[in-house]
């Protein structure tokens, strides 16, 4: 029997976001560290997948490639958080948006330290960090998510290792 590619059937784009949902969330929770805000994030880039599901040539890419949407969609989340942050500093403002308790309650205080100080990391050394090391990719992955070179990943997963290790979050 032929497969069917994902542009073509809604039944194998519903099939594959029911098997998908469950790790693109976990991924983006590991991302941005917010459980609210990592479902609206996968939301939208399920939206955008549906958009873009003529782009897919290969259904076997198609894991690899909401993955990739995600990881672009926390990127860019991670740089907002951080102009925001510059930017509230500088003018003395507050955050608009207070973390909820329950997530202040829930982590860790490794957890915690270690979420700060991924946040004060370049949004590319943080997302490689995190797919690495949290998610357990390989890096042949890792780079494939985040449309770059092996040795790109590398440096970045390197730069961030020893940002946080002198940060006392990583032994």
């Amino acid at each position: 029997m032929a497969e069917v590619p994902i542009a073509h059937a809604e039944p194998a784009f519903d099939a594959l976001v029911a098997l998908e949902t469950p790790r693109l969330q976990a991924l983006a929770r590991r991302l941005l560290w917010d459980d609210d805000e990592a479902k609206e994030l996968v939301q939208a880039a399920l939206a955008q997948a549906w958009l873009q599901r003529h782009t897919l040539r290969d259904a076997a890419a198609a894991p690899a490639w909401l993955k990739r949407i995600v990881v672009h969609r926390a990127m860019s989340v991670l740089r907002r958080r951080r102009v925001w942050s510059a930017l509230s500093g500088m003018l003395g403002l507050e955050a608009a948006v207070a973390p909820p308790p329950s997530e202040a309650l829930e982590r860790k205080q490794h957890h915690a330290a270690l979420a700060r100080a991924l946040e004060s990391l370049p949004s590319r050394q943080a997302a490689a960090f995190t797919l690495r090391y949290l998610e357990g990719l390989p890096l042949d992955e890792v780079a494939e998510a985040m449309e770059c070179g092996r040795g790109t990943v590398r440096v970045h997963v390197q730069r961030a290792v020893r940002a946080l290790r002198e940060k006392g979050v990583l032994e």
